[in-house]
């Protein structure tokens, strides 16, 4: 079923593509087009954030010119519950574009984090805006890609990864955009006909599940297990329950906030 109970649009989403240099965020950008009137698919990309952020309002770190930092505006007509699968959405399209151009197999972990060789690479962000009625205005998806940085701050260098770390070799940052909205534009499209169960399977392909420590809602440790169709966690509690976890719950090994959305 769609997220939004209406006859999808089957076609992959195209995306109209604006250079930045230096901005506040990505995010806020798209924010500000948002409110203009922008269409979907409108694409904002920068060299470098002042004051870029993360899930939970982390900070986003990133050394000018070395990392993809890119927000696309979305307008789905789905209820503020389903926004959080689009955090999944992106994931799955990222990884499938880092393997495409970059020849790096990467792993996701709930909910929005892309890691390889166990170090974030990765990041996706996804911000609603909602008249508080049952559908939403926009979504604004965030995703950074570290992509040339050789060395990270002292406080997130043993969390965090490059691609010229893993491949040793500079990566096409058009090449990497290109394929990154492309897979972006099919999954989009996917959700937007089945929702996240259309979409379910191939993301475990991709997962760190089962085993994924997790901070329960209660504060207790778990383990995930599964995701839903829905996209919510199911995850394992010390005493054997099978808990549901929402996305405003934190990966107990997803806090960095750093180099990643």
């Amino acid at each position: 079923m769609s997220p939004q109970g209406a006859r999808p649009d089957r076609s992959p989403l195209r995306f109209t593509v604006t250079a930045l240099d230096t901005v506040d965020s990505t995010q806020s950008e798209i924010q500000r087009l948002a409110a203009a009137g922008a269409p979907e698919g409108t694409a904002v990309t920068a060299r470098h954030q002042r004051a870029g952020r993360g899930r939970r309002g982390h900070e986003w770190w990133d050394a000018p010119g070395q990392s993809l930092l890119c927000s696309v505006l979305l307008r789905p007509a789905c209820a503020p519950a389903a926004v959080p699968q689009l955090s999944l959405v992106g994931g799955l399209a990222v990884a499938e574009a880092l393997a495409e151009s970059a020849g790096v197999r990467v792993r996701i972990r709930w909910p929005n984090d892309l890691l390889a060789d166990g170090r974030k690479v990765s990041g996706i962000l996804a911000e609603a805006a909602s008249a508080g009625g049952e559908k939403v205005q926009h979504v604004v998806l965030g995703i950074g890609i570290n992509l040339a940085q050789t060395a990270f701050p002292g406080e997130i260098a043993a969390r965090a990864t490059s691609l010229r770390l893993l491949t040793g070799r500079e990566p096409d940052p058009a090449e990497l955009r290109d394929a990154m909205l492309a897979a972006l534009g099919r999954r989009y499209a996917e959700w937007r006909e089945g929702g996240f169960a259309a979409l379910r399977v191939a993301w475990l392909g991709w997962s760190v599940l089962p085993g994924q420590p997790v901070r329960l809602p209660d504060g207790g440790a778990g383990r995930g297990e599964d995701v839903g169709v829905d996209g919510i966690l199911l995850a394992r509690a010390a005493d054997g329950r099978l808990v549901r976890v929402v996305s405003g719950a934190a990966a107990e090994e997803g806090t960095v906030h750093a180099a990643g959305h």
